[in-house]
């Protein structure tokens, strides 16, 4: 059986760390931020030209999509030969918990999390506040010796040229435009798969401590903090999903035929 996995950067460590040296998997990333987008046309049209690229280059017989539904990112992605599989969460939160809950950051819609692949992958509103108050060149260079720590570190960080527009925003402003999308959230929660470098906890205590400031300013409430043990198991299980028997593989994913869309209507809960 020849697998490829197609996967969000967040997981880029965690796959990594299951995979191994293993050369039959074939294992490829994309940027997190594809899905910033709200039709999500990027990603979905990212996702699809990666497939295409794969069943050029190779015959597999499954292409794993490590992704959640990602408010319809993925649907109607199809593949010519090979079966595409992905979990039935909306999410990467349960994937990175572990905790098989298809609803994911639905049912907690208030928390922010963060994991080792969210802080070294994604664009979150702490840092286009440091961009627009030209404080970013700062933990930059600090992900700059991390990465040189640490060599499966994979760092995408913003381009700072995208925030030429905005450099000139004083830090009130700034302050404000961060609060304004910050401030439905009441908890910051740290996944810790046993991956994470002291970068990652001094970022989201900072992070933190930023975003419970201007909260606590603007309406009182102020934000927690806790950091939680994750688990790898339901990331294993979607690599290795045929060794599983055939009433879990329907519960945890779907999985569609050679030119088949992939639909997900009537697996949204």
């Amino acid at each position: 059986m020849k697998k490829a996995i197609i996967s969000c950067s967040v997981f880029y460590k965690e796959l990594l760390d299951l995979i191994g040296d293993q050369e039959e998997i074939t294992i490829e990333f994309l940027p997190q931020g594809l899905h910033d987008i709200p039709d999500c046309s990027k990603m979905k049209g990212k996702i699809q030209t990666k497939i295409d690229q794969l069943e050029e280059e190779e015959d597999y017989d499954y292409i794993i999509l490590a992704y959640g539904f990602c408010s319809g990112g993925v649907e109607g992605l199809q593949a010519e030969k090979a079966n595409l599989v992905i979990p039935i969460v909306h999410d990467c939160i349960p994937l990175l918990l572990g905790n098989k809950n298809a609803k994911g950051n639905l049912e907690n819609s208030r928390t922010f999390y963060l994991s080792r692949g969210w802080i070294d992958c994604s664009g979150d509103t702490y840092k286009h506040y440091l961009a627009m108050t030209e404080q970013m060149e700062q933990w930059i260079d600090r992900f700059k010796e991390y990465q040189q720590e640490d060599e499966d570190a994979m760092v995408e960080w913003p381009d700072l040229d995208q925030y030429n527009t905005t450099r000139s925003y004083d830090q009130d402003t700034a302050e404000y435009i961060s609060y304004q999308c910050l401030k439905s959230y009441e908890m910051i929660t740290l996944i810790d798969n046993d991956n994470l470098a002291p970068i990652h906890y001094q970022y989201a205590q900072e992070m933190h401590g930023f975003i419970d400031q201007i909260l606590a300013e603007n309406n009182e409430q102020g934000l927690g903090y806790q950091e939680v043990e994750g688990s790898l198991e339901f990331l294993r299980e979607l690599i290795y999903f045929e060794q599983l028997d055939e009433a879990e593989r329907e519960e945890l994913f779907l999985i569609t035929p050679p030119q088949q869309p992939l639909q997900l209507e009537e697996h949204i809960i």
